[in-house]
């Protein structure tokens, strides 16, 4: 059933959360602002009860308790007059007296202004009246002289009666002051009863009411928030098929709501993605997913990244078969192409193998001539010791002159010898260059050398060609000494000369040998380096020529392998 001081659970449910506070806390406040009129109401009735009971009926009290004090202290003063024998005492006493009935008027004045029965003060201003003028009278007794008896007797039978008259007015004002003192107490009191009675049931209300909001509003928060708080630890948790069901129309029943949806479109989306995936999976780039009203909002990047995945992976696989049907073909020219160089590396190391045995030869021909040019040296010395002691011994000159001979004839085989060494060797010189114009950069130095050897075998042939002409001079001059003795000593000197010059010659052909001897070793070890590097020519070829089949093979399964693909 519902109360003033209860909250409804069905509509608080179904209040927008701004109004769910707004209407239960407007109405807690309108019960506060009761509470507070009520307590204020209380308190006012309170002070102006106080007001009027202080301001009227105590001042009322006061005033006529004033005016009686006034009437006694005027009997006292009179009295104190007749019965003193000092006349300045009499005189002040009187002055007291007469002081008083001003009193009367000013007190009688302010009573008029807060008392507010008529009657009962025309009554009480006609007897303070007659007291002041029984007062005024007994004064001017005083002043003319009366006797003290008179004095007494009209004090005792007129001014003290008009006094106790006063008295008694004052005596029924009094008792009509504080009856209605007490009832306006009693009114004031009872309204304040009233009042904080009125106060307490509305603070104990909003109490209850209090309770019973915090109650359903904590309900009416939690119940959804808690729900909300189970479907999003089921979110996290990875779940989708979720169902919310809390159904209201504040803002966390459209939360609700927007969650369900939120799901429910989640789980399209990822069920798609999964379809698109498997499909992407089993090889199908043909296109990305095939709902993309699915994917609204901040799911609209997920379309198109699959959509930019299948493209790219369908171009890619594109260029992967393309680039397949390439390395197949280069494949197949590398074989051939390995093939070949292998086929020549072959041949240019049977080529070197030529190359060494002629290198070796030349070699062995450029010792002998070292050998040979040596010897020569060796004969010529002793020509020289010949021609000396045939300085010596004329009568020897036709047997020296026949050694001569013979020397020369073997100088001359010797010349020949060393020409046909340097035409070896310019021819060696050749085939070097040759072979090392073919081994290219690796040949560079050997072709140096070659040069080096043509350089050593022309200056051979021409020492060759001078020691031949040397020769046929002296063979000349020989036969010319056998015909004219008289000239033997000049043709001695010239011949001792030649001699020297031949040992020159023969000296620097030695020389010359020795270096071609020691650039043929550099040509051999150079032609043993190229030996070795058309070696390794030939099995990086070799390798060359197996990597390139099993690349074809591994192409063509690549490339059945990408035939499997579907794409765009």
């Amino acid at each position: 059933m519902f109360s003033p001081f209860t909250v409804n659970a069905k509509q608080l449910k179904q209040f927008p959360f701004r109004m769910k506070f707004d209407k239960t806390f407007r109405k807690l406040i309108i019960m506060f602002a009761i509470a507070i009129v009520s307590l204020v109401i209380t308190v006012v009735a309170s002070l102006l009860g106080i007001r009027t009971i202080y301001n009227k009926y105590y001042q009322l009290q006061n005033i006529q308790a004033e005016i009686r004090i006034d009437i006694q202290a005027l009997s006292k003063a009179y009295l104190w007059a007749m019965v003193t024998p000092d006349e300045s005492i009499r005189q002040e006493q009187l002055e007291k007296a007469a002081s008083k009935f001003t009193d009367f008027d000013a007190n009688l004045n302010a009573f008029s202004k807060l008392y507010s029965g008529s009657s009962n003060l025309s009554q009480i201003s006609s007897d303070l009246k007659i007291v002041s003028d029984n007062g005024t009278k007994l004064g001017e007794m005083f002043t003319q002289g009366t006797s003290t008896e008179d004095l007494f007797y009209y004090f005792n039978d007129t001014l003290y009666p008009s006094i106790d008259t006063v008295a008694g007015d004052f005596k029924s004002v009094s008792a009509e002051v504080t009856e209605k003192g007490a009832q306006v107490y009693t009114v004031i009191f009872s309204i304040v009863i009233f009042s904080l009675i009125i106060t307490a049931i509305i603070i104990i209300s909003v109490l209850l009411y209090m309770v019973d909001l915090k109650k359903k509003l904590a309900a009416a928060i939690m119940e959804p928030v808690t729900e909300l708080k189970d479907v999003a630890a089921k979110m996290a948790g990875g779940a989708l098929h979720i169902d919310v069901h809390y159904d209201a129309n504040d803002e966390l029943g459209e939360l609700a709501k927007d969650l369900d949806k939120s799901t429910t479109a989640t789980n399209n989306v990822i069920s798609d993605m999964i379809a698109t995936l498997n499909r992407i999976a089993d090889g199908d780039f043909t296109c990305g997913t095939t709902h993309p009203e699915f994917y609204v909002g901040d799911y609209t990047p997920i379309t198109e990244a699959l959509d930019d995945i299948t493209s790219k992976m369908s171009s890619a696989l594109g260029n992967v078969s393309e680039t397949v049907t390439l390395v197949h073909h280069g494949a197949n020219n590398m074989r051939d192409g390995s093939a070949g160089l292998a086929e020549g590396a072959s041949d240019q190391a049977a080529a070197i193998e030529e190359l060494t045995a002629t290198v070796q030869t030349v070699n062995d021909q450029t010792k002998n001539m070292t050998d040979s040019a040596n010897n020569g040296g060796k004969m010529i010395i002793r020509v020289q010791e010949d021609m000396s002691r045939g300085a010596e011994k004329m009568n020897q000159v036709t047997t020296a002159m026949n050694n001569i001979t013979e020397a020369s004839k073997q100088i001359e085989q010797i010349a020949h010898a060393i020409e046909e060494i340097s035409s070896q060797t310019q021819l060696l010189s050749l085939n070097a260059s040759i072979e090392a114009a073919r081994a290219g950069e690796a040949g560079r130095g050997f072709a140096v050398v070659a040069e080096e050897i043509s350089k050593l075998a022309s200056d051979s042939s021409a020492a060759a060609q001078n020691t031949q002409e040397l020769i046929n001079g002296a063979l000349r001059e020989i036969e010319h000494g056998n015909g004219v003795v008289l000239e033997t000593q000049e043709a001695m000197t010239n011949a001792q000369h030649s001699v020297d010059n031949v040992v020159t010659i023969i000296q620097e052909t030695g020389r010359i040998a020795q270096e071609q001897a020691h650039s043929m070793k550099e040509i051999s070890d150079g032609i043993a380096q190229i030996s070795n590097v058309i070696q390794d020519n030939t099995a990086t070829a070799q390798e060359s020529s197996a990597v390139s089949l099993e690349l074809s093979e591994q192409s063509d399964a690549l490339s059945e392998l990408v035939s499997q693909f579907r794409i765009r």
